[in-house]
């Protein structure tokens, strides 16, 4: 039995609730904390859209008539589309997505892939996992090795709170180390914790044997010490946070809810693997499509909502990734199949706002497929190095090789990659708007400058006025708290660099 399924075996026993006992462990003497060798406190939660998303009917290239020539069917319409750029728009069902483009909450990277793509599932999953190339097979995920760096002793002493949380898949090569694996399974908060309260026994000293089955029991031995270790924390700050926003009743709906009740609660996990599966749409594309970007439209605006009512957008980045993109042509059955690139999504309240890359070209194909343009191991060195602070040269140790960063992070913490300067004084749209009971004001100066808030109300009357003093180029955000106003519109005024720049917000009592 291949070990991927011996996982899956033993996890499908535990959630189904069985008497027998998953195994026997010696449990560490102590706990410790991290070694701090990256110092944030910020959090990605990755979301695999699985199956391979149809990148080109997610980003759509409103402006280019072969792709209604190879989709006549599938093609989605200009009319129909949600437009965020002259050539591109986004799939009818991303509405909120667009809304969250506009504000600025939201980055996209065209052409997300890498060179000689692998078509299988299982394959090119397994490559991304690992973080190798299609001519190399890797026994460790890419998330193994970047918390070996900060945890080089686990599991023999494992910090407070997980180090990993993995939702909705049993594949944990991702976090997979050379000796163990880093990453604690659940499904809703409290599921780990009736897990270890019916399955578990403790106390037992006695070794593994010298055997194949020997390896696979003490690696299964190396999750479940930790799972032991961590249920009491997820339990207990799964039912201390709070979710201040209704979600929706879907697969990816509910790990995110969950995935936002532990962050509320105060559980310090800097990684969630999520899942949201269906993507390998081969027939009936056209409704299933429709389906699938709904469903993490909705979910991730409900969190990014919740998130920003609790104050801890800031903290928050949310990434997509998929094993691969479809083919250009439709094929005979509504669909379409396995292909090579397609677009990456970033969410957040701490990126640019930009789109990395163009609409891919469709006349020069390589076997149906559009090209890559960026290298896959680039969106993971830009959540190592931008989003987590690691130095360049610890980011190209975990990868066997040097991937530029991509500028979508304001305010990278790795000093190896500065902030774009921006070209002129920009005010972005205020998120969240209507807003209650806090909006973040965000703006861009392109030299340093004193700035000004003020905040008029509807008949004019200054309600607010803040003197943010002298601020360097670069993006810039103020969290307005308003004290004593009525519900109603207000009219917020940036001024720098001897210029003036306005926006209504709204604010719900």
């Amino acid at each position: 039995m291949k070990r991927r399924d011996f996982i899956k075996t033993a996890t499908a026993l535990s959630i189904a609730g069985t008497k027998i006992p998953l195994m026997a462990f010696t449990r560490p003497k102590h706990l410790r904390k991290s070694s701090g060798n990256w110092g944030s406190d910020r959090i990605v939660l990755l979301i695999k859209l699985n199956g391979g998303n149809d990148g080109l009917n997610t980003l759509i290239p409103i402006q280019d008539i072969n792709y209604y020539n190879k989709r006549p069917n599938l093609g989605i319409k200009a009319s129909d589309a949600l437009p965020i750029q002259y050539d591109t728009a986004f799939h009818p069902s991303l509405v909120n997505s667009q809304h969250l483009f506009q504000q600025g909450m939201m980055s996209i990277i065209h052409g997300v892939g890498y060179g000689h793509s692998n078509l299988s599932h299982f394959r090119s999953s397994d490559i991304w996992v690992t973080g190798s190339g299609a001519d190399r097979v890797w026994n460790t995920g890419w998330l193994g090795r970047m918390l070996t760096n900060d945890y080089p002793d686990y599991p023999a002493n494992i910090p407070d709170h997980p180090i990993g949380i993995q939702m909705g898949s049993a594949n944990l090569l991702e976090f997979q180390t050379e000796d163990t694996n880093m990453a604690t399974m659940m499904g809703n908060n409290d599921s780990l914790y009736k897990i270890i309260d019916e399955n578990y026994i403790t106390g037992s000293t006695d070794p593994a044997p010298q055997t194949y089955g020997g390896e696979e029991l003490n690696y299964l031995r190396g999750i479940d010490e930790s799972t032991y270790e961590f249920s009491g924390i997820i339990n207990e700050t799964g039912r201390k946070g709070i979710n201040k926003v209704e979600y929706p009743e879907t697969r990816i709906g509910l790990q995110l809810a969950v995935a936002a009740k532990l962050i509320s609660g105060g559980l310090t996990t800097p990684i969630y693997r999520l899942n949201h599966g269906g993507f390998d749409t081969h027939a009936n594309q056209w409704n299933d499509h429709i389906a699938l970007l709904q469903e993490l439209d909705q979910a991730v605006f409900a969190f990014l909502k919740d998130m920003g009512g609790q104050g801890l957008l800031d903290k928050v980045l949310v990434v997509t990734t998929s094993e691969f993109g479809r083919r250009v042509k439709e094929n005979g059955s509504m669909g379409t199949d396995h292909g090579t690139a397609g677009p990456t999504f970033l969410y957040g309240s701490s990126l640019r706002g930009d789109i990395i890359g163009n609409q891919p070209d469709l006349f020069n194909l390589n076997s149906g497929n559009i090209s890559i343009q960026h290298d896959y191991r680039q969106i993971y060195s830009t959540i190592m190095q931008d989003w987590f602070g690691l130095a360049v040269d610890t980011v190209t140790q975990i990868l066997e090789e040097s991937y530029d960063a991509i500028p979508v992070i304001n305010f990278p913490l790795t000093t190896d990659h500065p902030t774009t300067i921006p070209s002129e004084f920009k005010l972005h749209p205020a998120f969240p708007n209507p807003f209650n009971p806090t909006a973040e004001i965000r703006f861009e100066i392109p030299k340093g400058s004193q700035v000004k808030i003020t905040v008029y109300n509807i008949t004019g009357r200054i309600v607010m006025q803040k003197d943010l003093g002298f601020k360097p180029s670069g993006f810039h955000r103020y969290i307005l708290g308003p004290k004593g106003w009525a519900s109603g519109t207000y009219i917020i005024q940036v001024e720098a660099l001897q210029s003036i720049l306005n926006q209504r917000i709204t604010y719900l009592k």
